[in-house]
């Protein structure tokens, strides 16, 4: 569908130039030119992925962008701005009332060996300016099952009423200690044998270069995961649930510094309320 996104770009971006956004961009050199990636931003306001899909645009003028999106907007309930933009461009659905993705992740991988981008915002909804919210394991639990880059992007309304869109560099999850735990408990079964080799894909894909034959090596990658996956010889619960709490925080904190100085990383509600059994004083 990249196609339409080449079509109705030229409209999106005469409004962009307009006095009322006044979109800016910094960091363009550093999008690919080429997928596969995921692309992960944080979240303040429904023009945000209007805001990346300009900004993104070296990529974006060759290969589609799959953007993850509740299943609320195709409803209606967020307004029209965004149910024409999920009929116009399609999305990946997520049903907010199961904690399960696994078959959001299983499509991004699909989509990701065809070499197209996939976006996420992680924090899974709206946050007030000047806060991040906590990450949720969605996107963390894909960049484990995915060898493909990661793409950081803050956006945000500068203190003069225009919009910022500001892009950092590829990064890819490093290796956790539970991760070898995890495997270490398979041992040789079928599982752990799998979650090693994509441990290996992954690592051998933070080596290859970013131009159109090393990502094509990357979508290869990633088309032998989905290979293994599209068999269904293991059960695959536990590698979609791989993620840790520190991949949350390390894919935030790629996005944190691409924003200004003061925003503040919000802590998971689960840690500001007091358990019910707590001691009062």
């Amino acid at each position: 569908m990249w196609w339409r996104y080449v079509l109705i770009r030229p409209f999106f971006a005469l409004a962009a130039r307009s006095k009322k956004y006044d979109l800016r961009v910094s960091g363009v050199e550093n999008v690919p030119r080429y997928g596969p990636f995921i692309v992960v931003s944080n979240h303040q306001s429904s023009l945000d992925i209007v805001a990346v899909a300009l900004a993104l645009k070296p990529a974006l003028t060759r290969r589609h962008m799959w953007p993850w999106a509740k299943t609320e907007i195709a409803q209606g309930k967020e307004g029209p701005m965004g149910w024409a933009l999920w009929k116009i461009f399609g999305v990946i659905p997520i049903d907010r009332s199961k904690s399960d993705h696994s078959e959001a992740i299983l499509q991004s991988l699909k989509c990701l060996r065809r070499g197209e981008l996939v976006f996420v915002f992680p924090e899974g909804t709206r946050s007030k300016p000047g806060e991040v919210k906590p990450f949720q394991f969605g996107v963390a639990n894909l960049a484990r099952a995915a060898p493909a880059p990661i793409l950081p992007v803050a956006t945000y309304k500068r203190e003069d009423g225009g919009i910022q869109v500001n892009i950092g560099k590829l990064f890819t999850l490093p290796p956790k200690k539970r991760m070898y735990e995890v495997l270490g408990d398979l041992q040789e079964k079928a599982e752990g044998r799998f979650i090693r080799q994509v441990e290996t894909l992954r690592e051998w894909a933070d080596t290859v270069p970013r131009d159109k034959k090393g990502m094509k090596l990357i979508a290869r990658m990633v088309k032998i995961v989905t290979d293994f996956v599209d068999r269904k010889d293991i059960s695959f619960d536990l590698f979609f649930r791989l993620a840790e709490e520190e991949d949350n925080e390390f894919i935030r904190d790629r996005v944190m510094e691409l924003l200004p100085e003061g925003w503040k990383k919000l802590e998971p509600e689960s840690r500001l309320k007091p358990l019910p059994f707590a001691r009062k004083e």
